[in-house]
């Protein structure tokens, strides 16, 4: 059981913060993307480059970069049921310093992750905030050799803090369960 929670811990990590699955395209912080992100309005545009910003820095595990892409404020509240959905964990998140813990934990005891289904959709409300709701399954291996397979829904709210696009919120549920082994 104790397995099972820091798999769940870990998870509600990746899925909070960074639960795109998409093929890493390595990206630099370009000018193009700050340009972006400084536009007057919320875009379509601005929403996917935090996105693929995200994305790059979950695969290079980089806590900074992704804490850069959080409001100081952001909320954040993970649901995780595990196996056939007896067991369920509920994690709340409350600014920076607890999405720093939760992301230094994760990456500390996630090895791999191999993406199986993923999507995304964009929403632009008005001029100063966006969702983005994003869809995957992805297999799961701790470094104690733990395989899994986890799947979950993500809605990112984004919103314009200090001229920039920021993560200001997330709501995840997900589900987890042990990974039928191969014969």
């Amino acid at each position: 059981m104790k397995s099972k929670f820091i798999v769940c811990s870990a998870l509600a990590c990746c899925l909070t913060t960074a639960s795109i699955s998409l093929p890493v395209k390595a990206m630099s912080a370009s000018p193009s993307v700050e340009l972006a992100q400084a536009a007057a309005q919320m875009t379509e545009g601005n929403v996917q480059a935090v996105i693929d910003q995200l994305e790059a820095a979950r695969a290079n595990q980089d806590v900074e970069r992704i804490l850069d892409l959080i409001a100081p404020f952001a909320v954040t509240v993970v649901t995780i049921k595990a196996g056939s959905g007896l067991s369920t964990i509920t994690t709340h998140l409350e600014g920076i310093y607890a999405h720093q813990r939760i992301l230094e934990q994760s990456f500390r005891q996630v090895q791999s992750r191999e993406s199986l289904e993923n999507y995304i959709t964009i929403d632009i409300i008005d001029d100063n905030f966006g969702i983005a709701k994003i869809y995957q399954m992805e297999n799961v291996e701790t470094l104690e050799g733990e395989a899994w397979i986890a799947a979950s829904q993500t809605v990112l709210r984004l919103g314009r803090v200090d001229g920039q696009v920021r993560i200001t919120s997330a709501t995840v549920d997900g589900w987890i369960s042990a990974r039928p082994s191969e014969r």
